[in-house]
């Protein structure tokens, strides 16, 4: 690896970047194969053969020609050690935009064991904010080591993006962004855009500011092509220009630009200065991210495990829900205990109760889930409560009796020997009860739990489960109880 040396942006621009370089081509033979990297499948390059009989330098030129998807496969699927290995030979510019599509942990623990000056060379290569994820994912010691080794100028940009928390506009952000001032000419801005052209991958939208780096207006290329080479940008820049506050929430941030349908949008700080730009696959990896939270919170994970998380980890973030859960299952428990008689005289109305329990549960677990999503993307509020309620409430009363009335047909059919017509009639009941309760306690949690200042999602099937448990077995027991003589006569 060789160290890379900075293109600085030209005048009027915000932007500092590299350009890719090219591997060279390699030809690789295993027995009497011989596979040629730019002839090769994805299904050749991460096969289970060539990956464990090549040598390190042999795999690493194989992905050198491979798109960058199939390297990142490669290198998540091989052990960790032989991985870094394979890292290690990979062009620093090539490792950087590997890297780039692999989870930020897992580009991590490739950095940390990768010699430091290796490691430092292949986050010189990468995109800021990549760059800041992958240095939030190392402990304090390694950080600080592979800050050191980047020049003064990457040393502050981290420091600069490091200082916005993580999950807000400016912790998801990069500060490559094209930023013209507003007193340059056309035939300036034409010149200097053609030279960024050059050490661009891309560029979404070019912004103007004025003299204190103020977004002031963002320029239509059209306008730029067809203006007069004297006219200044102010003069045909597109004004009012929506931006966010770098303080955003990244979900706001998402919503918007969902909404808008842009590629990018500018982020400003207090002053309306022009800090960075945050661009659609940021937010595509933010509603993957906080989609992963909210179902990992659902059943009581932590929102950062992982499938190579620490068994340890995953155990600490467990064990406190699944606690919560028992003390909710004894509350079942505790109800089925109060009818031990009646499912002593009817075992086939307590063979039934399970029936009504986990009908329950599935109509719960779909209110929620159309509820939460509602909550996520802003289209469910407190103000619409009321009508949510109401829905759920009319769904929860006729998937009830349409459940309710099959299981009737069933246990009158399949049990006419053990009174299965009569205990059809409980059956069909507690059904409907208990998918009423399902339906809106389902859509209610989660807004019970936002008015509490807790995440909507984090583990409300624990007590949407004990919500239709406890209900489910005692409207079955219940109604047992009740009928006794007419179910036994």
């Amino acid at each position: 690896m060789s160290d890379e040396t900075p293109t600085s942006s030209a005048p009027g621009s915000a932007i500092t970047t590299e350009d890719h370089g090219h591997a060279e081509t390699a030809t690789l033979g295993h027995g009497t194969d011989t596979y040629t990297p730019g002839e090769m499948s994805s299904v050749d390059l991460v096969s289970t053969e060539i990956m464990l009989s090549s040598s390190p330098r042999e795999l690493s030129e194989l992905i050198e020609e491979a798109p960058c998807d199939q390297g990142a496969s490669v290198l998540e699927r091989l052990p960790l050690d032989r991985a870094v290995a394979v890292a290690e030979y990979l062009d620093p510019k090539t490792a950087a935009r590997i890297f780039k599509e692999i989870d930020a942990g897992t580009a991590a623990a490739l950095m940390l064991g990768m010699n430091r000056v290796e490691a430092a060379m292949v986050l010189a290569g990468m995109d800021p904010d990549d760059r800041v994820d992958i240095l939030g994912m190392v402990d304090a010691e390694a950080h600080d080591e592979l800050l050191a080794e980047l020049d003064v100028a990457k040393r502050a940009e981290v420091r600069h993006l490091e200082s916005y928390a993580s999950d807000t506009a400016g912790g998801i952000m990069t500060t490559q962004v094209t930023a013209l001032y507003e007193y340059l000419t056309v035939d300036d801005a034409i010149h200097l855009l053609r030279k960024l052209s050059e050490e661009l991958e891309q560029m979404f939208y070019v912004y103007a500011i004025d003299r204190l780096g103020r977004l002031v207006g963002v320029l239509s290329m059209r306008d730029l092509i067809l203006a007069k080479p004297n006219r200044r940008l102010r003069d045909i820049m597109i004004k009012g220009v929506r931006s966010v506050p770098v303080t955003m929430d990244q979900e706001e941030v998402a919503q918007r630009m969902r909404e808008s349908g842009y590629l990018a949008v500018p982020v400003v700080d207090t002053e309306q200065r022009l800090v960075g730009i945050i661009t659609v696959d940021d937010v595509i990896d933010v509603v993957t991210e906080e989609a992963t939270e909210d179902v990992l919170k659902m059943f009581g994970a932590g929102a950062e495990e992982r499938l190579n998380s620490p068994w340890f980890y995953s155990f600490r973030k467990r064990v406190v829900w699944l606690q919560v859960n028992l003390g909710t299952a004894f509350l079942a428990a505790g109800v089925i205990s109060l009818f031990q008689n009646t499912i002593t005289a009817l075992p086939l109305l307590a063979a039934f109760q399970t029936v009504v329990s986990g009908m329950g549960g599935n109509g719960s677990a779909q209110a929620m889930a159309v509820t939460i999503r509602g909550m996520a993307t802003g289209k469910v509020d407190k103000a619409l409560l009321r009508k949510v309620l109401l829905r759920e409430l009319m769904v929860g009363i006729f998937t009830g009796i349409v459940v309710g009335l099959t299981t009737w047909g069933i246990a009158a059919i399949f049990y006419a020997d053990q009174h299965g017509f009569r205990i059809g009639v409980v059956i069909c009941i507690a059904l409907m009860f208990n998918h009423i309760n399902a339906c809106v306690t389902g859509s209610a949690i989660p807004f019970i739990m936002k008015k509490f200042g807790a995440d909507p999602a984090q583990s409300s099937t624990i007590f949407a489960t004990t919500f239709t448990d406890c209900g489910g077995f005692f409207a079955t027991l219940g109604l047992g109880y009740l009928l006794m003589d007419w179910l036994k006569g």
